[in-house]
C-alpha cells in the first residue's frame, strides 16, 4: 500500500475534479483513448481549461496536456499504483537489471522510493525528485509521464515525457553507467541519477520486467 503520508501526484492534482469530469470523458472515450482523441472530446477540453492556470503555462503546455491525459487513462484503467520500495528502486538502476520486451495493456503509476533517483529536466535548472511516472501502453512501445518535486506543499510539478521502445543501457557520453549519481554529494548520499528522457525510458521499461 501507499504511505498515507505521501502524495499522489493523481489526488493532490485533481481531487474533487475526478468525480465532476472523469466520467463524462469515459461516456466520450474509450479507456485506450489517444492523445489525439483526447485532444477533441468536449468534456476533456473543460477539464483542460479549468485546470490551466490563469497566467497560462507557456512552453509547458504539451506536458500539461499529457499529464492530464495520462491521469484520465490511469484511472479509466481502475487507478492502479504499484509503489517500489527503497531495495527495488536500487534494483532498476543496477547494471544487470533486465527491461522488458512488452508493455503491460493498462495504463498504471509506478512510484520509486522517496528522494532516491533525481533528475534535472534541463541545464540550469535544479535536481528534483522521481516520485514516478504514468506508465501507457503506446502503439510505439511505452508512454512515460513521469512526475518530479512533488510535494503536498507545493502546488504544481514537473513534468517529463517520452515515448519509444526500451532503449540499450549504453554508457554516458563521460563514460559513467546509466543512473549514476550527477548532482553535487549523490555519491555519498547513495543516489540515483536520470542524465536524460532515454534513462527515464530505459527504468520504466526495467519496472514493466519487475513482478508487482
Amino acid at each position: 500500500m501507499n504511505d498515507v503520508a505521501r502524495p499522489h501526484p493523481f489526488e493532490l492534482v485533481f481531487g474533487s475534479l475526478v468525480d465532476v469530469h472523469f466520467p463524462a470523458i469515459r461516456e466520450a472515450l474509450p479507456a485506450d483513448a489517444a492523445l489525439d482523441a483526447f485532444l477533441v472530446c468536449t468534456p476533456a477540453i473543460e477539464l483542460l481549461h479549468e485546470l490551466r492556470p490563469d497566467d497560462g503555462l507557456g512552453e509547458a503546455v504539451d506536458d500539461f496536456v499529457a499529464f492530464v491525459h495520462a491521469a484520465w487513462r490511469f484511472w479509466a484503467d481502475g487507478a492502479a499504483t504499484t509503489p517500489l520500495d527503497a531495495d527495488a528502486t536500487r534494483a532498476l538502476c543496477a547494471l544487470d537489471a533486465p527491461a522488458a520486451l512488452t508493455a503491460s495493456r493498462t495504463t498504471q503509476y509506478i512510484q520509486v522510493a522517496p528522494r532516491l533517483v533525481w533528475g534535472q529536466l534541463a541545464d540550469g535548472e535544479q535536481w528534483e525528485p522521481l516520485d514516478g511516472w504514468f506508465a501507457l501502453p503506446d502503439p510505439a512501445g511505452l508512454r512515460i509521464v513521469a512526475c518530479f518535486g512533488l510535494h503536498a506543499d507545493r502546488p504544481g510539478l514537473t513534468v517529463a515525457v517520452v515515448t519509444g521502445t526500451a532503449p540499450p543501457a549504453a554508457a554516458r557520453p563521460d563514460g559513467s553507467a546509466p543512473f549514476a549519481p550527477q548532482m553535487p554529494g549523490g555519491d555519498l548520499a547513495g543516489l540515483h541519477a536520470l542524465a536524460d528522457t532515454g534513462e527515464l525510458l530505459l527504468l520504466a521499461w526495467r519496472a514493466t520486467a519487475t513482478p508487482s
